[in-house]
């Protein structure tokens, strides 16, 4: 597969008209982030945006802005016979519409490949199929896995837990938690684990716990200096967590380690 051409941020005035009955040369995948009318497959749409159509090369393609400003992103791309497996294991179709809560995470991505498309970097094209697969898999946790992947919270909360795992030894207040994204502690839970799989409690407590791993293989912090450096104020629920999750009490696995490596 490659791309063609790619554009971020094109604009066009509210008199907007695409009226291509033969199609366009190359598949399109296309990110409408204003109001716009569609016709697609016999049937008319209207989107407030953050949607995203998808025309194989050979549909006809209708659409029309619907405001006072039309506002999309766009990929023009090919795909070769070797590349029908992994278009076909994404399970994405063409000639549909998706509409999301918001399309920034794939607007975004197309701007680094319009960015990527036209630098003068010698791996430019290669560098660029790349993210037009890497488009094509976020596509597919769109359209066909989890709808879920739809929302600005979302994104919040997987930039959260990977800070949760980058700095275990801050303070994850459930609470402060709550209001920097102004929802209930019972809808965090519920959301977290709906996109993780594990509690945000649970993901604060193994954290903590694969930091406190490393620094018992690694230094010569005593215990309780081990607790406060990965966020217990108490020494002594520390290694009662410790041992509930690992099987070991610190000092076990800190001999057990070090008998390890020798």
């Amino acid at each position: 597969m490659w791309v063609s051409n790619c554009g971020y941020d094109y604009r066009h005035e509210a008199d907007y008209i695409a009226e291509r009955p033969s199609g366009t040369e190359g598949h399109i995948i296309m990110v409408i982030r204003s109001p716009a009318r569609i016709v697609l497959n016999g049937k008319t749409h209207y989107t407030n945006g953050n949607c995203v159509v998808i025309y194989h090369m050979d549909s006809p393609q209708y659409y029309y802005a619907n405001s006072k400003v039309f506002i999309n992103d766009w990929v023009r791309f090919y795909l070769d016979e070797e590349d029908t497996a992994f278009w076909e294991a994404t399970g994405i179709q063409f000639d549909t519409i998706t509409e999301y809560t918001d399309v920034y995470p794939l607007s975004r991505l197309i701007r680094i490949m319009a960015l990527e498309n036209r630098s003068t970097n010698h791996n430019a094209e290669s560098s660029t199929t790349l993210l037009l697969r890497l488009l094509l898999l976020k596509l597919e946790d769109y359209i066909v896995k989890r709808p879920i992947f739809q929302t600005q919270l979302t994104e919040k909360l997987t930039i959260l837990r990977n800070d949760i795992y980058s700095r275990p030894q801050d303070d994850w207040s459930i609470d402060e938690i709550c209001r920097s994204l102004s929802i209930s502690a019972s809808y965090l839970q519920h959301k977290y684990k709906q996109l993780f799989g594990n509690g945000i409690k649970q993901d604060i407590t193994a954290s903590r716990i694969e930091y406190s791993k490393n620094l018992l293989k690694k230094t010569n912090y005593t215990v309780a200096e081990i607790s406060r450096i990965v966020g217990y104020a108490n020494d002594m629920t520390y290694m009662y967590i410790f041992k509930k999750k690992t099987g070991f009490t610190p000092t076990q696995y800190r001999n057990s380690s070090i008998t390890y490596l020798k």
